[in-house]
């Protein structure tokens, strides 16, 4: 390995490990408004997608950092509530530090990994929210092998993401190699 990489991937590290605690600190700080934003946009979803009826949604912001936020839905006969809702939010922190911490990346293109990162985030989160509701029928209950996947899915996501994200054009160079080879 060159000087060059080994110096580039140390420059990561270091910079991933000042930037990973700052980063979770300030979502932590923001998660109340995220869960309503995500809490709202399910609720929608149960509503016209679902034979539920009309849902809403609830947040309360607790524990220290937020870490303790439930989310309430209301349903017209019952009410779920999703309490430390932020443990399976945190996966957004790790990404947004990774990508802060790739050197060499230029500004826009940094911009454009961390917005796209970020909606693919949020769309898991969606899906991780209305897989893990607490409920009858068609909803599950409790914790299942499937809900299990989905956590572990939900751990790997920002590093997979960032690497495909942000090594694009090297990844594109080696499958086009890897195929020329054949």
């Amino acid at each position: 390995m060159s000087t060059w990489l080994k110096r580039s991937a140390v420059l990561l590290v270091v910079k991933f490990i000042v930037l990973a605690p700052l980063c979770l600190v300030l979502w932590l700080l923001i998660l109340p408004f995220y869960v309503e934003l995500l809490g709202d946009v399910v609720a929608l979803i149960l509503t016209y997608c679902s034979d539920y009826g009309k849902v809403t949604a609830g947040v309360e912001a607790a524990g220290f950092l937020n870490t303790e936020t439930q989310l309430s839905f209301a349903f017209p006969h019952r009410n779920l509530t999703m309490p430390g809702v932020g443990h399976l939010l945190a996966n957004m922190a790790p990404f947004l530090a990774l990508v802060l911490a790739t050197p060499r990346m230029r500004v826009k293109r940094r911009l454009l990994v961390m917005a796209g990162g970020m909606f693919i985030i949020f769309l898991s989160h969606l899906a991780t929210l209305i897989i893990r509701l607490p409920g009858e029928g068609a909803l599950q209950t409790g914790r299942t092998p499937f809900t299990t996947a989905v956590g572990f899915f939900s751990i790997t996501l920002p590093f997979l993401l960032w690497i495909v994200m942000a090594y694009w054009d090297q990844l594109k160079l080696f499958l086009d190699e890897d195929r020329t080879e054949k």
